[in-house]
């Protein structure tokens, strides 16, 4: 009988902080996306925004020496634009990502439907985008440079180039963020531990490629 209640329940975003487990196993009965995908696209849009306010926009290259006016007046629409391009670029994100999650644990022959992944792609990202706002709210608070996340390895070093971009990959919220992935395609999915933390370890590693290619450009950026 507690089991019944439990998946007769739906999952809850803020349940995946403290009850992950549960969460899963409710969303392989009763998948929600709606509400979810709003919640965190008005999150990816404060994100946004507040990424915009965190620019300096006087130390942008090409924007140096440029009167005052000009310079808030890009701030201004460097705020409205990222705001306006996460709201409506983070459902778009989420939905290729569980499209490409969704075609490879088919092939691993499982079970799952689009609207489960959907789902777990949504909860699971719930972590990593609390901690997206966390970090630029506490920046925007003190100061900091913006590109550095506070939860990362890297804000303890302040290594610059492929370095910094590696170290700040190694952050809070996104472990948290690919281990509950991990575990989320062994309980929603259905795939066997090995395969869901496979594949979770293969998409790690390409946000830390994604980091090393970003952070040599920055490097080469600045001769």
């Amino acid at each position: 009988m507690e089991q019944e209640t439990v998946q007769s329940k739906k999952p809850s975003l803020f349940g995946m902080i403290f009850q992950p487990g549960e969460q899963f196993e409710r969303m392989r009965e009763k998948p929600v996306i709606w509400l979810p995908l709003i919640i965190l696209s008005i999150l990816g849009a404060v994100v946004g925004v507040l990424a915009g306010l965190n620019v300096d926009y006087a130390t942008v290259p090409g924007m140096e020496g440029m009167p005052a006016e000009q310079i808030e007046m890009s701030k201004m629409f460097g705020v409205i634009f990222g705001g306006i391009g996460a709201l409506f670029g983070t459902p778009i994100g989420f939905v290729i990502f569980a499209a490409i999650l969704f075609g490879i644990t088919k092939i691993a022959k499982s079970p799952i439907t689009f609207k489960q992944m959907f789902s777990l792609i949504l909860f699971t990202s719930f972590i990593s985008t609390i901690g997206q706002v966390l970090n630029q709210l506490i920046i925007y608070a003190i100061g900091s440079d913006p590109t550095v996340m506070l939860t990362s390895i890297n804000s303890f070093i302040g290594a610059e180039g492929v370095m910094g971009g590696v170290l700040s990959t190694i952050e809070v919220f996104n472990i948290w963020y690919y281990i509950l992935l991990g575990i989320g395609l062994v309980k929603v999915a259905q795939i066997s531990k090995p395969a869901a933390y496979t594949i979770t370890i293969i998409f790690f590693a390409l946000g830390l490629i994604v980091a090393v290619v970003s952070g040599a450009l920055e490097g080469l950026a600045q001769f």
